[in-house]
């Protein structure tokens, strides 16, 4: 059982967390990568001969032929995505290495989390509109009452409403790994109780992660430079695998974060004990 005790994540060491499982499990995410990667290339190969053989296409005017195959590599993207975070958060909640076609699973708890994130970000869409609707529609209405401080009002209003949609996805992204480990205890109610009054933490968790992914992108942007200055074939070469590298180890990174928080706020024993 689950304990539901007020927890105050500690936000350095969620986010060491999250950065030394992208290091240790890396390649176990690439390989999981390049076999979906293989089993998608023959729709990659329909793309390209129903849209793009004859040069890049008019997206204004797709051939019906065009716009299913691009609909099926949506799907199968999408899919391979799931079952990549599924195996991801399996990975480091469990230790879990899969077996045979487990490499490249769309079982039911891949379908569950689907359907899982699907919900989540649907709440964060309603959640998104209000906020664009402060912004663009409320001014019009405030605007007779209280004059010139509509658009400020409407402004402050949408941050707020931005901020909030934030805090929400880190409280209910919790619940999608608990859905990949078949966490049964972790239900999305549990998910949104336990991680109440960390507003202060996941900013300061969101400030170090941005901090952290900036340094990745400094690093690939002075790789970018040097290699224009050298302009030479192997230093080309090297800036596209750094960056290939740098790029795999942020999606891997923002991947990891609800895994992290959801150890934490589970209480795994994965996730290093803290005085907090």
């Amino acid at each position: 059982m689950t304990d539901t005790t007020l927890r105050k994540l500690p936000p350095m060491s969620a986010l060491e967390f999250a950065i030394s499982n992208v290091f240790r499990h890396f390649f176990f995410g690439l390989r999981m990568a390049i076999l979906w990667a293989i089993l998608l290339s023959p729709l990659m190969f329909l793309v390209w001969y129903a849209a793009f053989r004859e040069g890049p296409p008019d997206f204004n005017a797709l051939k019906p032929e065009a716009m299913a195959a691009l609909a099926a590599l949506g799907v199968g993207v999408v899919l391979a995505t799931i079952s990549v975070a599924v195996n991801w958060h399996r990975r480091i909640v469990l230790g879990e290495t899969p077996r045979r076609l487990g490499w490249v699973r769309l079982d039911g708890v891949v379908w569950r989390y689907l359907f899982g994130f699907i919900f989540v970000l649907a709440v964060l869409a309603i959640m998104a509109g209000a906020a664009a609707a402060a912004v663009l529609m409320l001014p019009a209405v405030l605007e007779p009452k209280v004059g010139a401080a509509a658009k400020p009002i409407g402004i402050a209003l949408a941050v707020l409403l931005s901020l909030s949609a934030l805090f929400t996805w880190y409280r209910l992204s919790t619940w999608l790994p608990a859905i990949a480990t078949r966490d049964e205890n972790y239900s999305l109610k549990t998910a949104w109780r336990i991680t109440r009054k960390n507003r202060r933490a996941f900013l300061s968790f969101t400030f170090w992660l941005l901090f952290s992914l900036a340094i990745a992108g400094a690093i690939g942007a002075g790789a970018f430079f040097g290699q224009q200055m050298l302009a030479n074939p192997y230093a080309t070469a090297a800036f596209f695998g750094l960056a290939g590298l740098l790029g795999w180890m942020a999606l891997f990174l923002v991947t990891t974060v609800a895994t992290s928080h959801y150890c934490y706020f589970a209480d795994r024993e994965t996730f290093p004990k803290t005085d907090g």
